[in-house]
């Protein structure tokens, strides 16, 4: 007999703690610690060692878990196949995207998969941050390397150009750079990782061969709508994705820098579990987003910057 607590105790492995796994499962923390004491009893074995700060499972709880954990996922992936077959796509489902991007580039296509499929609720979180998709209960995330978590996949979504630019008045006081080397000479605003801590190197293609640059200045931002917002004000060069600026530049208020040193452009990727059934609300919305991406207009930027 299969006890009742045991997709309890696998989702406090998935998520580290009861809360997360409370969470989760729509239940209080303190259902969660009497279903895993009483899986344990029935068992006769100690799962879990727990102390203040932490929870860690003992060899018993990780030999369960292993032999399991996986049988559990696709018995209730085949459940829910069922289920789906017979109703319309509904439910929470929750995507983690970067900031600016997410803003700029994900959001103008929801409003259509909304109107589509009126009974799927979605729960988009913007953050610059790199999370844990699978400890954080997302179904989808968006980003250049979310994580190298062998139970996600990773599909090509949006390729990002990065270009750097300047305003005309700051070319117009401070002159451009005509090499990347000559970036010293300048303040250039750079971007700090949220999740790293670690300011982003610029890079750039010199005669065939990828070169990385520091960029040195007085200005340190961890979103990209700021750096854009400084790059307005005239306070210095930053590097940016071409989706973000072209507006900007083809008006005229923005200058394209060191345009024939560009470095190849980045992956922005979709990631999601690499479970062998996918519910039908994620595949659709994935499908959705991979159809739709260049189906957009460009940007206004230059109205959201004046927005901010």
């Amino acid at each position: 007999m299969i006890p009742n607590q045991l997709n309890v105790f696998i989702a406090v492995v998935k998520n580290g703690n009861f809360s997360a796994a409370a969470r989760q499962l729509g239940v209080s923390s303190a259902a969660i610690s009497k279903a895993v004491a009483q899986l344990e009893k029935n068992l006769e074995l100690r799962l879990f060692h727990r102390t203040t700060h932490s929870l860690t499972l003992t060899e018993d709880g990780h030999e369960l878990y292993k032999r399991t954990g996986h049988l559990v996922e696709q018995l209730e992936d085949q459940i829910r196949l069922s289920t789906d077959k017979h109703k319309a796509p509904h439910g929470r489902l929750k995507v983690n995207l970067p900031d600016s991007f997410g803003r700029m580039v994900v959001l103008p296509l929801i409003p259509s998969f909304l109107d589509k499929y009126p009974d799927i609720e979605l729960d988009l979180t913007f953050d610059d941050r790199i999370g844990d998709l699978v400890k954080e209960g997302a179904d989808v995330g968006i980003g250049v390397m979310l994580s190298q978590d062998s139970r996600l996949i990773a599909r090509d979504f949006y390729p990002l150009q990065p270009v750097l630019v300047a305003s005309c008045e700051y070319v117009e006081k401070h002159g451009e750079p005509e090499t990347p080397e000559q970036l010293s000479g300048h303040n250039c605003i750079a971007y700090r990782s949220s999740t790293t801590g670690r300011k982003k190197t610029w890079n750039f293609r010199v005669n065939g061969e990828l070169i990385q640059i520091e960029p040195r200045g007085n200005l340190i931002v961890n979103n990209m709508s700021a750096a854009m917002k400084a790059v307005e004000m005239g306070m210095g060069i930053a590097a940016v994705g071409i989706g973000y600026a072209e507006t900007c530049i083809e008006q005229g208020c923005f200058r394209r820098i060191l345009k024939e040193y560009e470095a190849d452009p980045i992956q922005v990727m979709i990631y999601y579990s690499s479970r062998h059934y996918l519910p039908a609300k994620t595949r659709l919305f994935i499908d959705h987003l991979l159809e739709h991406v260049h189906d957009e207009h460009r940007i206004d930027l230059d109205q959201m910057i004046h927005e901010l």
